[in-house]
C-alpha cells in the first residue's frame, strides 16, 4: 500500500525548515542570542559583563514554548486527534534526536532529527520489519549512539573551560 505525502505534510515540513533557520539566527546573529550563548556557558561571568542573565532565561523560557507550542500544533493538524498523553512519544524523539545530533548541538540536533525521521519512514521497509517497529529502530538508534558516541554524531562544541 502506497502512501501518498498530504499537503499538511509538505507544510509541516516547510514550517519545521523556517523555524529551525529562524532558531539558527536568532541564536547565533541576534544580541539576544550571544547572551543566550554566554548565560548558557557561565551564568555568573556573563552577569559580570552586563548581560541581564533573568531577562535572557525569560526569553529563553518564552522562545521555547513558542517553539514547542508551534510543533504541538503541526502534530496536531498531522494526527487531528489528541490525548493527555499526546506528546509522550514524540518528546522522547526530539531527546533521541538532540542526542543523536549532539546535545549543546543545534545544527546537529537539527540533523539529528531529519537521520531520525528518515531511519523511521524508511528503516522497517528496508529490514523488512511490520512499520509497527519504527519505535524499535529509534530507540535502537538511541541506544547504539549512547553506547559508541555519547556526544553524538557531532559532539556537543565545548569552550576551553569545559575541555
Amino acid at each position: 500500500k502506497r502512501q501518498a505525502i498530504t499537503y499538511t505534510g509538505i507544510f509541516i515540513f516547510i514550517t519545521s525548515i523556517v523555524l529551525m533557520i529562524a532558531l539558527q539566527l536568532i541564536v547565533r546573529r541576534t544580541k539576544m542570542g550571544r547572551a543566550m550563548r554566554s548565560v548558557a556557558e557561565d551564568k555568573e561571568i556573563a552577569r559580570l559583563m552586563g548581560v541581564d542573565v533573568d531577562r535572557v532565561i525569560v526569553f529563553t523560557f518564552i522562545l521555547g514554548s513558542a517553539l514547542a507550542g508551534a510543533g504541538g500544533v503541526m502534530f496536531g493538524l498531522h494526527n487531528t486527534i489528541m490525548r493527555f498523553n499526546s506528546g509522550f512519544i514524540p518528546g522522547l524523539k526530539a531527546f533521541t534526536a538532540a542526542v543523536l545530533g549532539g546535545i549543546g548541538n543545534l545544527p546537529g540536533a537539527m540533523f539529528g532529527s531529519l537521520l531520525l525521521g528518515l531511519l523511521e519512514a524508511f528503516g522497517p521497509s528496508a529490514l523488512g520489519m511490520p512499520t509497527e517497529y519504527k519505535d524499535v529502530i529509534a530507540f535502537s538508534v538511541l541506544v547504539l549512539v549512547l553506547i559508541f558516541r555519547p556526544s553524538g554524531l557531532f559532539g556537543e562544541v565545548l569552550s576551553e573551560k569545559k575541555a
